[in-house]
């Protein structure tokens, strides 16, 4: 992918975008579940991550769910997009007491899917 494409997706509102439909596609969160769309609105410990991910060029969501909030982290691997064609994402989702639940590497397909990849 070009560079400029590359520096356009990662610009916070599209990358989120692209966070919003890997979580959606992978059904991480119920379809009804309330998004927490405010910082303040998160523990104080979930709010240090998303305020080192908003820093780092990343982009973060967040809802509530049955066992709590699931928070997921998102940043973009202009490398591997480069060398995949298409936007790769590199996500951690955390519950709500802060701690890593899934780390992994998400590459969208051109169908508008996602896939898991490895670094």
């Amino acid at each position: 992918m070009r560079t400029m494409k590359l520096r356009t997706l990662q610009e916070p509102s599209a990358l989120e975008k692209l966070l919003g439909s890997l979580v959606a596609s992978q059904r991480w969160v119920a379809a009804d579940a309330p998004r927490i769309s405010g910082r303040s609105d998160l523990p104080s410990a979930l709010q240090k991550l998303t305020i080192k991910a908003v820093k780092g060029d990343g982009a973060w969501l967040a809802w509530t769910s049955y066992d709590g909030i699931r928070l997921f982290i998102a940043e973009m691997s202009l490398e591997l997009s480069r060398e995949r064609g298409y936007p790769v994402l590199k996500v951690s989702y955390y519950n709500d007491e802060a701690q890593l639940q899934k780390h992994g590497v998400w590459v969208q397909l051109p169908d508008g899917g996602w896939r898991q990849t490895s670094l």
